[in-house]
């Protein structure tokens, strides 16, 4: 799943406002505190939802327990049948996933997270082919995938809870990271200051590099003319 994510992702084609966007300096870190922020807070949603559904969710949907050490049934939790129970856990895990790909669209904290989507047919494309993929598992592979099929209800309650993405997406655009800690970047960010030192400093060993070339090769021309020099004198002196 992450490589068909990585896949439809990977395709965003550059729009004017990432062009008109100024580049980031070397010292700016591999993830942004607005990054982590979403990682995180997409994380705790997921745990949450989770851990609900693994110790209550047999409850929440009246089915049986999907949990073996608490199956009455203990030649089946010996056997691991599928169930209903775990496969619900399976399927909502996903959905997480596939809703969350159109939080991950935009990084920047942008309110509208469908602009130009309709423009990039291959995240149409492996999106539609994931939801199929995921249909297939659920309701078709059995106890090649441990899985269980899953009554209409069932879907679209998964698919509802996997939903939860798009308004906790929106509430954690919502939250401003300039106040938040400097842990939050992976790497250190730098300072206006900072980044000026750092390039002035690149920028001297530059230039110091490149006159020390210049002068190389102004050595090198002046030793080969002089040989010249010397060459069309001799020749000269020989012919007088």
């Amino acid at each position: 799943m992450d490589t068909f994510a990585s896949l439809a992702l990977a395709t965003e084609e550059p729009t004017q406002a990432l062009l008109e966007r100024k580049p980031y300096p070397k010292t700016a870190p591999l993830l942004s505190k607005k990054m982590t922020k979403h990682i995180l807070g997409q994380s705790i949603l997921q745990l949450v939802i989770l851990i609900v559904l693994t110790f209550w969710g047999d409850k929440i949907f009246n089915i049986p327990t999907g949990i073996y050490v608490k199956m009455e049934n203990q030649e089946d939790a010996d056997k691991k049948v599928p169930t209903q129970h775990m496969t619900i856990i399976f399927n909502t895990f996903v959905w997480l996933q596939l809703f969350n790909e159109l939080n991950a669209r935009k990084i920047h904290d942008e309110i509208n997270i469908f602009s130009g989507i309709t423009g990039n047919a291959v995240f149409l494309y492996v999106t539609v082919f994931q939801v199929a993929m995921q249909v297939v598992l659920v309701q078709f592979t059995g106890r090649v995938f441990n899985c269980k099929p899953l009554d209409l209800d069932q879907w679209l309650i998964c698919i509802a809870i996997g939903a939860l993405s798009l308004p906790w997406g929106l509430f954690l655009r919502s939250i401003s990271v300039k106040n938040a800690p400097n842990w939050m970047a992976f790497c250190r960010e730098a300072d206006d200051v900072e980044v000026r030192q750092v390039m002035s400093g690149r920028g001297q060993e530059l230039w110091l590099r490149g006159l020390a070339r210049i002068r190389a090769q102004i050595r090198v021309i002046r030793a080969f003319k002089k040989g010249l020099q010397s060459r069309m004198l001799i020749k000269d002196g020989s012919v007088v």
